[in-house]
């Protein structure tokens, strides 16, 4: 009866520290992914940093377009009547 005791018992030992070794592994594991996650995540955010500061130096060039459009489209309007003029006046009519 000793003997089957102490028998189950290393038994018991021996299994107890295989499964203390497997979650030890698992653990390590475990850790290292959790670190790579969170530089994935560091990572991540500085791209969205720069992606944030792109997107609103894209917004103010955008915004300076759009506000001086309508003075563009008018300048663009006196420059073609110009040139239609001038294309009149070399092909040998007169202006009244």
């Amino acid at each position: 009866a000793y003997e089957q005791t102490v028998g189950d018992t290393n038994d018991s030992v021996a299994t107890l520290q295989q499964e203390i070794a497997s979650k030890t592994k698992a653990k390590a594991d475990a850790h290292k992914d959790k670190l790579q996650t969170e530089s994935d995540i560091a990572d991540t955010e500085s791209e969205l940093e720069g992606l944030a500061k792109y997107n609103s130096e894209l917004h103010a060039e955008c915004d300076y377009i759009l506000k001086n459009f309508d003075a563009r489209q008018a300048a663009r309007a006196q420059e073609i009547e110009a040139l239609q003029q001038a294309k009149q006046i070399l092909s040998g009519a007169s202006l009244n």
